[in-house]
C-alpha cells in the first residue's frame, strides 16, 4: 500500500492511547503507535458492512455465524469484482 499509515496501531480503532502510551484492546497488551498488528489484514470484518457488532461480539449477517472482528471473509475481493449483491 502506498499509504504509510496502512495497518499501523495509531489508526486502528482497537488501539487506545493516553499521551504516548498505546494499548491494543484486542490482545490487551501495550503497543507502539507505529507498530503493526500481525492479525491486521485488508478486508477484515471490522470494515465490512455485513457485520453487526454488539457487546464486543461480531456476527456476519450474510452467514449468521459469529466471527472474529479481525477475520477476513472468504468472499472478500479487494478489487470489488466479486461483490455480493442483494435484490
Amino acid at each position: 500500500m502506498s499509504d504509510r499509515r496502512y495497518g499501523k496501531c495509531n489508526v486502528c480503532r482497537f488501539c487506545v492511547h493516553d499521551g504516548d502510551d498505546w494499548a491494543c484492546m484486542v490482545k490487551n497488551i501495550v503497543v507502539n503507535s507505529e507498530g503493526s498488528c500481525e492479525r491486521y489484514r485488508p478486508g477484515s470484518c471490522e470494515n465490512c458492512s455485513h457485520v453487526s457488532i454488539s457487546f464486543g461480539k461480531a456476527k456476519c449477517t450474510l452467514t449468521g455465524r459469529e466471527t472474529d472482528i479481525l477475520s477476513v471473509c472468504d468472499d472478500y475481493d479487494p478489487c470489488g469484482k466479486n461483490a455480493l449483491f442483494f435484490q
